[in-house]
């Protein structure tokens, strides 16, 4: 390296220390001439090294300034996939929310595992758990809303409100039953329950309570009736 080689750089250095640190000068680039403005207003172009450190100066801060930009705008996108990330996983919370509800819902209307029911659905019941059902068919303490059965399906022999499917024997398939609660086909308690739960608004009846078994009772002798088969009513 020769004599005025190595004195440049070190001007270039000592220089460079100045602009970013010192600053006795300000300064300024107007229509591409870089001018320095000494301390009584006077202005001068600068030196060519002096000039030269003012552009390597200011291409750095450009240069650091690009690059936290770029950081932030990571740290934006990186926050934005975050929240995406916990909206996605809320929603599928609440969808296993709604699937659990809508699990525990059937259940409480369908028979219990091993459950064996206090009345025949091949007909022959006593005629005091018919009396029971009868009374409660029109029973509107069993709702929540003012309903009893009767308030949708009749009563004194007028039924009305039923399927076409209520002409089959029980087990048998139901609309409500189904769109409601995804059974394919009730027994005539599990029916009770459905319409306790639903229409009524009330909360299903003890299972092998006197009040299920005698309004499932009941309802199997309704269906024959609507079926205009015999019936023991």
């Amino acid at each position: 390296m020769s004599y005025h080689d190595d004195r440049r750089r070190k001007l270039l250095s000592r220089l460079s220390r100045q602009v970013a640190y010192t600053a006795p000068a300000l300064a300024l680039v107007a229509g591409g001439i870089a001018l320095q403005v000494s301390a009584d207003g006077t202005t001068a172009p600068l030196d060519p090294i002096a000039e030269e450190t003012l552009w390597l100066a200011s291409n750095r801060a450009e240069a650091e300034g690009e690059a936290e930009g770029e950081a932030e705008a990571e740290g934006e996108a990186e926050g934005e996939a975050e929240g995406e990330a916990e909206g996605e996983t809320e929603a599928e919370g609440g969808a296993e929310g709604e699937a659990e509800a809508e699990g525990g819902a059937s259940a409480a209307v369908t028979r219990p595992a091993d459950y064996s029911p206090g009345y025949s659905e091949e007909g022959g019941n006593a005629a005091e758990l018919l009396a029971r059902g009868e009374a409660l068919y029109s029973d509107t303490s069993l709702s929540t809303n003012g309903l009893s059965c009767a308030s949708c399906h009749g009563s004194d022999g007028n039924d009305m409100g039923y399927k076409a499917t209520f002409e089959q024997p029980f087990p048998h398939r139901v609309a409500m039953a189904n769109s409601q609660f995804g059974m394919a086909e009730v027994h005539a308690d599990e029916m009770v329950q459905v319409c306790m739960v639903a229409p009524m608004e009330a909360e299903p009846l003890a299972w092998g309570s006197e009040e299920l078994n005698s309004l499932a009772a009941y309802m199997v002798e309704v269906q024959k009736r609507f079926a205009g088969e015999p019936h023991d009513l």
